[in-house]
């Protein structure tokens, strides 16, 4: 269980400002390269008997460690916010909604975190707070620029290109998008999730899109029925060849 460990600890206060005072917010992560070499020992240490048979159920092996990574980091993330050791991680069980959301079953605790869970390339990592949060996490790729009008509009590109370093190619902007708005419609609890045309980006209020100097992005769902949040916003950069994307509701009225 030591293989899922405190990601971008150092930054963490600096973020939550961005978001409602009484936000708690804990990034857990596991390398997935190291973990494939322990799975078995990892998974009996974790899971409970449940979640044991669903991940013997997967027959492809990436599936399956995506899966554990995944389930360990965010059991990593949940501990944290509720002050539990690793022992208590099998007493965690992380369940699935009907949409896929994970959310992690209440048991001994009344007012469990909301969790958000992502994987790509090599890693898997989650997002735990006491409030709705989003995560996501993706690996930069030509494809991209061959489905971009699936998920974004010309005013979002230039946005974005009037945001960013000039370093930035236009693959790592749009795939910053991509992972924006998926953490945006995570965290969003409404059925069915919306989808990433429905999500707007109205603006960029600063940064550099590093770990240290996010890009905060506001970013607003679109179905006319939604009443809340309004708007909020979603940090996002890049680092090791992955963009992240994280949001929880706002600090205020943006």
């Amino acid at each position: 269980m030591a293989l899922a460990q405190a990601i971008f600890e150092e930054y963490r206060q600096d973020w939550q400002r961005h978001f409602v005072p009484a936000a708690q917010l804990r990034l857990g992560a596991v390398r997935l390269a190291a973990l494939a070499d322990q799975e078995s020992g990892e998974a009996h240490a974790c899971l409970n008997a449940d979640e044991m048979a669903q991940w013997e159920g997967f027959r492809l092996e990436k599936r399956r460690l995506e899966w554990l990574g995944g389930r360990m980091a965010a059991k990593w993330a949940a501990a944290a916010i509720l002050g539990e050791s690793p022992a208590a991680w099998p007493e965690l069980a992380i369940r699935t909604e009907k949409d896929g959301r994970p959310y992690v079953a209440a048991g001994a605790h009344p007012a469990p975190p909301f969790i958000s869970i992502s994987h790509s390339g090599p890693l898997a990592a989650a997002l735990a707070a006491n409030l709705p949060c989003g995560l996501d996490i993706q690996q930069p790729g030509d494809k991209i620029l061959r489905v971009k009008e699936c998920f974004a509009s010309a005013d979002e590109e230039d946005i974005l290109q009037a945001s960013l370093p000039l370093s930035f190619s236009e693959t790592e902007r749009l795939t910053m998008l991509w992972t924006a708005k998926e953490a945006m419609r995570k965290m969003v609890r409404i059925t069915p999730l919306l989808g990433l045309l429905e999500i707007r980006l109205l603006a960029s209020r600063g940064g550099q899109g590093t770990p240290h100097n996010p890009l905060a992005l506001t970013v607003a769902p679109g179905r006319a029925e939604d009443s809340r949040p309004a708007h909020t916003t979603v940090l996002c950069f890049f680092t090791d060849n992955l963009a992240w994307a994280m949001t929880c509701p706002p600090a205020g009225k943006e």
